[in-house]
């Protein structure tokens, strides 16, 4: 990362002549976290978007060894880091979710590839450091009238949309941060 934020491409880059390296995520996120203070909300937010940005050439054999579509790869950041890959098992009709705690991510292999893949993962985040905290809608969200006092679960990016899950009523929206008055 530089020293505004912004993630370092090189650390999704290939070696020439190679068309596939393959790394563990613990090493991937030391890379990407070079000359980075505080490995926190922002900087896994951070991640989620670089890998976002180049996921078309990022993928982990053990989700392809299970032939998952429609993949989304989550950092969830709640208390500890870990990574949640859901995505659909079509043979079979059902769907998977694989989770990884932070202490495993040395095991889990990541393969960045030259040649583009026909249908990338998408990568998210879910950050729970915001939970609990009260909030105003600055505007109707489905049943929730505008001014509607909430309470946040959490603030989550998903590819390159950013959006917190409130509560309100009894009832659980999606709301832009625009949308959305911090108390």
């Amino acid at each position: 990362m530089s020293a505004d934020g912004e993630a370092r491409g090189d650390a999704l880059a290939l070696a020439p002549g190679r068309d596939v390296a393959e790394v563990n995520l613990a090493a991937l996120l030391q890379e990407l976290g070079q000359g980075v203070d505080r490995f926190d909300e922002t900087f896994a937010r951070t991640v989620a978007k670089t890998l976002e940005e180049r996921a078309a050439h990022v993928q982990l054999p053990t989700i392809e060894a299970m032939q998952l579509e429609d993949v989304i790869a989550t950092l969830y950041m709640d208390k500890d880091l870990r990574l949640v890959v859901t995505g659909n098992h079509v043979a079979t009709g059902g769907a998977c979710s694989v989770r990884w705690d932070e202490r495993y991510f040395p095991l889990v292999p990541v393969e960045l590839l030259r040649r583009a893949r026909s249908e990338p993962y998408t990568f998210a985040t879910l950050d729970f450091s915001v939970r609990n905290k009260k909030a105003r809608l600055l505007s109707r969200q489905g049943i929730l009238p505008a001014g509607q006092a909430v309470t946040i679960r959490a603030l989550a990016t998903i590819g390159k949309d950013v959006e917190y899950r409130v509560v309100g009523l009894g009832t659980e929206v999606s709301v832009a941060p625009e949308d959305l008055e911090l108390l």
